[in-house]
């Protein structure tokens, strides 16, 4: 498989024969905020250089409203309806390491079950490919190299993308990938653009790392420490981090009743909420929320290690940018690593 680069102002060309084959979506850019996820039908102008999106991937495998079924109950008419989800392939491109990772996260939770897969997430992420961005400027709360090896993220990509000012250097990862890459509008890269992608997957590297690099958590990590109540005072209980977060992935399922029809839809539920454990005859196992507090790192760097040999979190940054009372992961981790064994 051989690189390419693109001037950039084939770009369209490039995403309008994408669309003709494949829903294609991509972050636009606003007057105001950061850029977003959209369908684009490849004339639009997508910003594959946002350093990061308001919302992760995760939003087209999970989305926020996903209809299971529908039941229509009109007498002489009953009816299952099931979503049909045979549809034709997505790319996703402009995604960074850290996105891409946390789809692997996801993978290992809804994907990787065998009789446990989840058909509705599989469906998706049977027919997506992943065309990532390499990082050229890291925001302020980005640590993903603390967390991860990127080298071995970038693995997770169909296809991975460098911004080289004028052009877009762009590597094939896998076949799928490889087969995005058609059009005469793409050319052999010269002597300078490798050495412009190289420093700039230098310079990512670079990244500085927070006190926890390599550290395993999971066996340092203490039920008891006093650090979470300590969070727990400050934390509001308003779930932001949670339904920014890539990986998190906990949901409530419901049953909404219209006429004649009886719709169940799964919807993002987070741990962070105090009826999220409540159970049916009104016990609730995390009543105080501290437990809560606690939950979300202990599942991020205890229980998804002990589980699936992976950490939960990608350094992505978006919870502690969200946080409306600056509660930082990252200071709460090096806390913990800081404890002696």
């Amino acid at each position: 498989m051989a690189d390419k680069v693109i001037a950039k102002t084939d770009l369209r060309k490039w995403l309008a024969g994408m669309a003709a084959d494949h829903d294609v979506i991509a972050p636009i850019g606003r007057e105001a905020g950061p850029a977003t996820w959209k369908d684009i039908n490849g004339t639009q102008d997508i910003d594959i250089t946002a350093n990061q999106m308001v919302m992760a991937a995760k939003e087209f495998l999970l989305p926020v409203h996903d209809v299971l079924f529908r039941f229509h109950t009109r007498k002489g008419e009953e009816r299952l309806e099931v979503p049909d989800l045979t549809n034709k392939s997505t790319v996703m491109i402009g995604l960074r390491l850290c996105d891409v990772r946390a789809i692997s996260v996801l993978d290992a939770v809804y994907y990787n079950q065998g009789p446990f897969r989840d058909a509705y997430y599989a469906a998706r992420r049977d027919k997506l490919a992943l065309v990532a961005a390499v990082c050229d400027d890291p925001r302020w709360s980005c640590f993903c190299t603390t967390v991860g090896d990127l080298k071995e993220w970038k693995l997770g990509a169909d296809v991975l993308i460098t911004d080289l000012g004028d052009k877009i250097y762009v590597q094939p990862v896998t076949e799928k990938g490889e087969g995005l890459l058609q059009g005469d509008f793409f050319s052999s890269p010269s002597e300078d653009d490798v050495r412009k992608k190289s420093e700039v997957w230098a310079n990512l590297l670079a990244l500085p790392k927070r006190p926890f690099a390599g550290k395993d958590i999971s066996k340092i990590v203490s039920w008891d420490d006093p650090v979470w109540e300590e969070q727990a005072r400050k934390c509001i209980g308003c779930g932001i981090c949670t339904f920014m977060c890539p990986t998190c992935s906990c949901f409530d399922i419901q049953d909404e009743t219209t006429g004649s029809v009886i719709e169940r839809y799964r919807c993002r539920d987070t741990c962070q909420f105090s009826d999220f454990t409540m159970m049916g005859a009104g016990h609730n196992p995390r009543p105080e929320k501290k437990m809560r507090v606690r939950q979300r790192v202990l599942h991020k760097f205890k229980y998804q290690v002990e589980q699936f040999d992976l950490i939960g979190c990608t350094g992505c940054g978006r919870c502690v940018e969200s946080c409306p009372v600056n509660i930082d992961i990252r200071g709460i981790v090096s806390h913990i690593a800081a404890e002696p064994l």
